[in-house]
């Protein structure tokens, strides 16, 4: 059997794998290498909603995982909030924070379409709604519940 085509393979998955890696870090044992990133830490440990979760979850090892600025988020620092027990980590909430204005936003992974990043101040007022476990999207900040289709009954030949 010709080894080329593993080989392939594996430089491949390498080389994708080392270009589309974040260094992401544990706030619970990161140290900040600047002032901006100690502050980027406290802020978002600071929100109530962040402290809530680790008290809600102080048995299951809460922690930060930390992905530094990037394009994809709009060079915002983003915060995932989770779980790092079982060798694992489970996101409970993304949260991204701008490294100069320190605005906070939050990344609703349940909405459709590309218009998921929200003002904190938005997801606050619409997290406990009915609307917010719908289908919807986002435009300026306003939830936006997208109407399913009902679907077609099939009927027999």
């Amino acid at each position: 059997m010709n080894p080329a085509p593993k080989l392939i393979i594996l430089t491949f998955s390498l080389f994708f794998g080392i270009l589309c890696c974040h260094a992401q870090e544990m706030a619970s044992t990161y140290k900040p290498k600047n002032k901006t990133e100690k502050l980027v830490i406290a802020k978002i440990r600071a929100l109530p909603e962040v402290k809530s979760f680790f008290e809600a979850a102080k048995k299951s090892s809460p922690d930060i995982m930390i992905n530094p600025p990037d394009k994809t988020y709009n060079y915002c620092y983003a915060m995932q909030v989770g779980l790092a027990n079982f060798e694992m980590f489970r996101t409970h909430a993304w949260l991204l924070i701008h490294p100069k204005t320190f605005k906070i936003y939050y990344l609703d992974i349940g909405s459709e379409g590309d218009n998921n990043i929200i003002s904190l101040q938005a997801y606050r007022h619409w997290r406990n709604r009915p609307e917010f476990h719908k289908p919807h999207t986002w435009v300026n900040d306003k939830l936006v519940v997208i109407k399913e289709k009902p679907k077609k009954k099939h009927s027999k030949p």
